[in-house]
C-alpha cells in the first residue's frame, strides 16, 4: 500500500464512528493519550498570555535585542506558571498557552493568582530589565470548560505527534489574551469571574473594600461577549 492510501485509510478510519472518550480529571501527558480514536474529556482553566506588538518590536529592535526581550518574557511567563502549578502546553511566537485543573473554584482561583502575579512580575518587578528597549505590553486571557484532548500527528517520532487541546474556552481564552493590553493586562470571561471566590473578586484599596473588576468585552466570531478586566496584581514575596 502506497502513503497515500495509507493517510486514506486513516482519515476513513478518523472521520467514522465514535471516539472512546475517557474522562480524566488532571492533565494527562502525551504519553498517556494513545494514537487513534481516543480522547481525554476533562475540565480545564485555559490560560494565554500574548505579548502586544511584537511585530512592531522587530521593526524597532535588531533581532538579538528582540530575542533577549522574547526569552526573558517568556521565561518569566513559564517559570511563574509552572510555579503555580500549570501546565505549559503550546508556545506560538511571543505567546504562551497553559492550562490548570477546573474541579473546583480553588483550582479557578490558582489561574488567576498565576495572571496576578504575571501581571507584577512583568510590568513592575522586572519592567526596569525591558524599559531600556522598550517596555513591554502584554493580554492574559483566562476562561474554563470542557476540554477535549486527543494526539495528532505522526506516531513513533516525538518531534512530529502532540496533544491537540479543543474546547471552546482554549479559543476564547486565546481570543481574550490577543486584544488585552495595560492598564488591564488580565481578561477574563464573565463565567470565570462568577466562579470565582471572593478573595479574587474583591480587595482593598486604602481600607475599602472594592471590586477588582471591571466590565469589558470582547468581539468575536461577529458577536460581542461581555468580560471582566483588571489592572491589580500580586507580589510575589518568597
Amino acid at each position: 500500500m502506497g502513503y497515500i492510501e495509507e493517510l486514506e485509510e486513516k482519515i476513513k478510519d478518523y472521520t467514522s464512528g465514535d471516539y472512546e472518550i475517557i474522562e480524566n480529571s488532571s492533565v494527562p501527558s502525551p504519553a498517556d493519550v494513545a494514537f487513534g480514536k481516543k480522547a481525554y474529556k476533562i475540565k480545564l482553566t485555559a490560560f494565554c498570555i500574548d505579548l502586544r506588538k511584537s511585530t512592531e518590536l522587530l521593526k524597532i529592535q535588531d533581532k538579538e535585542t528582540c530575542g533577549k526581550i522574547h526569552k526573558s518574557y517568556l521565561t518569566i511567563a513559564t517559570g511563574i506558571i509552572a510555579k503555580n502549578g500549570g501546565q505549559l502546553r503550546s508556545f506560538n511566537g511571543d505567546s504562551v498557552l497553559a492550562f490548570f485543573p477546573a474541579q473546583f473554584k480553588s483550582d479557578i482561583d490558582n489561574a488567576i493568582q498565576t495572571a496576578f502575579q504575571l501581571k507584577w512580575a512583568l510590568d513592575v518587578k522586572y519592567s526596569k530589565y525591558f524599559e531600556p528597549y522598550s517596555k513591554i505590553d502584554f493580554g492574559i486571557g483566562i476562561d474554563w470548560g470542557d476540554v477535549f484532548i486527543v494526539r495528532a500527528g505522526l506516531p513513533r517520532n516525538d518531534n512530529n505527534n502532540d496533544l491537540v487541546f479543543l474546547g471552546m474556552c482554549v479559543n476564547f481564552a486565546t481570543a481574550i489574551a490577543n486584544q488585552g493590553h495595560s492598564p488591564h493586562h488580565i481578561e477574563i470571561s464573565t463565567s470565570t469571574y462568577s466562579n470565582l471566590t471572593e478573595k479574587w473578586q474583591f480587595g482593598k484599596s486604602n481600607g475599602i473594600q472594592e471590586n477588582m473588576w471591571i466590565d469589558g468585552q470582547l468581539k468575536w466570531k461577529g458577536q460581542l461577549f461581555r468580560t471582566k478586566c483588571t489592572s491589580w496584581y500580586q507580589e510575589i514575596t518568597d
